[in-house]
């Protein structure tokens, strides 16, 4: 019986989420400019704005994954669509070559995914460490032990875990889908 009433209840929350479902799909949003030149959105009409000042927009929210989908071409391997890259502009300086990872091996790809990651901590670090040594009373050595693993993963004061920062960098994503696609 008790099992019974959960079922219950879970197809009434189920009827009532779909009957919300199309009160949610396209919302209204109101968009004008005021005296001074600012424009202001809103979900409700502004009161003491001018009748023609007012422009409804009608947003549609995009499907879950959209962005994703949008970002990424579908007519290309995972593989292939990251190791594209777009031309520099020309006041940059020029980008090595992409190289082949496919014709890597696992350590060389572990070791350019933390060649890449400490390229970006290494400044980081080192701000760190000089914050810590402007201040007189910290031994300038404790500051640079301290601060070893600075941007590694690890607890905090109350117990929770920090993650390892720059572990989304491309040369990462990019070792990932090499792994899978080996099948490691």
């Amino acid at each position: 019986m008790k099992n019974q009433a959960g079922w219950w209840l879970i197809t009434l929350l189920v009827a009532v989420a779909a009957a919300a479902l199309p009160a949610l799909a396209d919302q209204a949003v109101y968009k004008w400019v005021d005296e001074e030149g600012v424009v202001h959105f809103s979900e409700t009409p502004p009161q003491d704005a001018p009748s023609g000042s007012v422009e409804k927009l009608t947003v549609q929210p995009a499907p879950p994954g959209a962005a994703r989908q949008a970002a990424v071409p579908p007519d290309k391997p995972p593989a292939a669509r990251r190791t594209q890259r777009q031309p520099a502009p020309a006041s940059a300086p020029a980008e090595a070559a992409v190289p082949d990872i496919s014709a890597m091996t696992l350590d060389e790809l572990d070791r350019r995914c933390d060649a890449a990651r400490e390229r970006k901590i290494a400044p980081l670090r080192q701000a760190e460490i000089e914050k810590c040594q402007a201040d007189k009373r910290n031994d300038p050595a404790w500051c640079e032990r301290f601060n070893a693993d600075f941007g590694d993963a690890g607890r905090t004061i109350n117990g929770t875990m920090r993650p390892r920062m720059f572990d989304d960098l491309p040369e990462y994503v990019d070792a990932l889908d090499e792994r899978n696609r080996r099948g490691r």
